[in-house]
Formats: C-alpha cells, sequence, structure tokens
C-alpha cells in the first residue's frame, strides 16, 4: 500500500524586517535556497596515519532568495539606502510625435533642448516652446518622428553608492506543506533573527523573460531566546499544522488521578491535553469544566479547578473539556480526612 508523503512547494513567501519594522515582502518563485555547512578538521595518527576522529566547527547558514517580480525595496535590502520619493530628472525616449508641416508638441514639458530623429534618420536638435517643437526649418512634411528629451518628474529614487553596506533584517520565509492524498496540510516557517545580504546583485536584461531579483546573504548569530535555543542561533526552523489539527486532541489528562486533603486544605487541578504520539500540551482550567460528586464532602471551582475540604469522605471531580461538538472528560479521586 503506498504510503502518504509529505513534501514542500516549490515556492515561499518571506518577509523583512528592519528594526522590527516591515521593509518588503516577496514570493521566491524562482529559487530558494538555505545551505547550512560546517567545516571539518580530521585527527590521525598512529600506524598507516589512520583516521581517529574528525570534528566539525564553523557552522554558517546563508540564504538565496530569486523573485521574477520587480521591487525596488529589494535593491534598497541590498544596498542598505533608503528609497526616496523626490522630484528628479527622467528621460523620455524615442517618443513618438506627430509633426504636421514640421510642427509638433511632445508628452510632458521639457528641460532644455529635444533631440528629434527624423525619418531619413537625421539628428535635429531643437529648443521647444513649452511642449511644443517646431521644426519647420528642416521639414515641413507631416510625418511621425522620435523625440528624446528631459523633463522634471515625481520619482522613487535609490542612489547606489560606494560606501553604504547592507542592513541587518529579520527573515521570515513561508512555505506551504502538502500531502500526496489529502492536500494542505500546514506551513513550515524559518525565522533568521539577523539576516544580512551580501549587497550583490545582478540585473539582466534579456531578450525574452523577465529580469529577476536576487537577495543573497548570511545568518548573522545571536544570542537564542530561551536557555534550549543554545548560546548562539543562526535559525529557528518551525512546522505548523493547519488550524484544525493545532487545536484538535484526542483526550485529556487531570493531574494528579488522586488527591489527598486533610481538613479545609485546597488542591489545585492541572489539565492536559494528548494528540496522537505527540507530548501533552497545557489546557487552560477556565477553558474546563469541573464537577464535584459530593459537595459535602469536597468542593472544586467550576473554571478554577481548586478542590477544597469540607468533611472526612470521598469525592469524584470530573473535568470536561468541550472540542467542538465533542466532550472529553477525565476524572479525579479525592480523599479528605
Amino acid at each position: 500500500m503506498a504510503q502518504n508523503k509529505e513534501f514542500l512547494v516549490s515556492t515561499a513567501d518571506f518577509a523583512m524586517y528592519y528594526n522590527d519594522v516591515l521593509a518588503c515582502t516577496g514570493t521566491t518563485n524562482l529559487n530558494t535556497s538555505i545551505d547550512v555547512s560546517l567545516q571539518e578538521a580530521n585527527v590521525n595518527a598512529g600506524k598507516g596515519n589512520g583516521l581517529v576522529y574528525s570534528y566539525k566547527y564553523g557552522r554558517e547558514l546563508s540564504v538565496n532568495l530569486e523573485s521574477a517580480s520587480w521591487n525596488l525595496e529589494y535593491l534598497a535590502a541590498n544596498l542598505g539606502n533608503d528609497i526616496i520619493s523626490q522630484l528628479a530628472d527622467i528621460y523620455a525616449i524615442n517618443e513618438c510625435v506627430q509633426l504636421t508641416n514640421g510642427v509638433g508638441s511632445v508628452a510632458k514639458t521639457p528641460i532644455g533642448d529635444v533631440a528629434v530623429v527624423l525619418e531619413n534618420g537625421t539628428i535635429v536638435t531643437v529648443t521647444p516652446t513649452g511642449k511644443s517643437i517646431d521644426l519647420s526649418a528642416t521639414t515641413t512634411s507631416t510625418v511621425m518622428v522620435n523625440a528624446t528629451y528631459k523633463y522634471s518628474g515625481l520619482a522613487k529614487t535609490i542612489v547606489v553608492d560606494a560606501d553604504t553596506s547592507p542592513k541587518i533584517y529579520r527573515l521570515v520565509l513561508d512555505a506551504d506543506r502538502h500531502n500526496s492524498k489529502i492536500g494542505k496540510v500546514g506551513s513550515l516557517q524559518i525565522e533568521v533573527p539577523s539576516f544580512q545580504p551580501t549587497g550583490n546583485f545582478t540585473m539582466s536584461f534579456a531578450a525574452e523573460g523577465t529580469n529577476s531579483t536576487t537577495i543573497e546573504g548570511k545568518a548573522v548569530a545571536v544570542a537564542g531566546d530561551t536557555c534550549a535555543s543554545g548560546s548562539s542561533v543562526y535559525a529557528y526552523v518551525r512546522q505548523f499544522d493547519t488550524d484544525a489539527d493545532v487545536f484538535t486532541i484526542d483526550e485529556i489528562i487531570a493531574t494528579p488521578s488522586a488527591v489527598a486533603i486533610i481538613g479545609t486544605g485546597t488542591y489545585t487541578l492541572k489539565v492536559r491535553g494528548l494528540k496522537d504520539n505527540y507530548m501533552p500540551m497545557a489546557i487552560d482550567n477556565t477553558d474546563c469544566t469541573f464537577v464535584s460528586s459530593a459537595p459535602t464532602k469536597a468542593t472544586v471551582g467550576a473554571t478554577t479547578g481548586v478542590i477544597t475540604g469540607v468533611a472526612a469522605g470521598t469525592a469524584v471531580v470530573t473535568v470536561t473539556y468541550v472540542q467542538g461538538a465533542q466532550n472529553l472528560t477525565d476524572t479525579v479521586n479525592v480523599t479528605v480526612s
């Protein structure tokens, strides 16, 4: 029988944050790779100089993001410069202009002269009046020509200089997880807390296809969020199931299963949820309902799980956790002395 296979899709969404502010997002629909490498040193000794030990050191993590879409923010991430919206000199190149008896009008108000390519290939420079150009001294034809000139307009500008270097970003990659029989089952997220692009990029304009944008870089080690993370962290790899799987549990366990209370003492129960063979996960007592079978012997807080002794004897506390249309229950035996 064929087994279910789980796989990741070939594209991933990504987000880059600078100082916890979103800098850009995108989809790596051409190529994405995360390479983790270790250096290796061998210790040889003894007869024949045999290999007696090999140790690893110098782990590094490299990331390559390549997108088919164009986004100026990708360029800014590589350069470490900000994008500024400002008035700038813009060039209109080979704009088609209709001449009537040698006179025509361009689309924008030029700054300086306008260069016009006539139908015979001759280039003529003319000083415009507003948007109007008059070439009647050269030609009186009614014809279409190409005009090239400079004008002023609002543009998003980024400077490619020799001094700046890429900033440090927090990078988050998100890829869908699919199952060969049931479709999408969740996602895989990789968070690189400290990601620095290399600053190297190429803008190619090929005859076929579109220009792709690449952001390559390396992870810089940071202190771990918890003791379990270790002293130096490059990335966190987290696997998430779909919402239905995340919150669905198979059974609940109230702990301890038996409680002994002296006099009017108290004890607070804890509730855990089990899913398949995974480790138990904590369930908040406020999400459960607690009922005592003998309130004259021991009472229990309906949503706190706090058992209080009343009189010598026994009682059974029933814990109920509602999950959709299903009620999951467990019991705890209470003895009061």
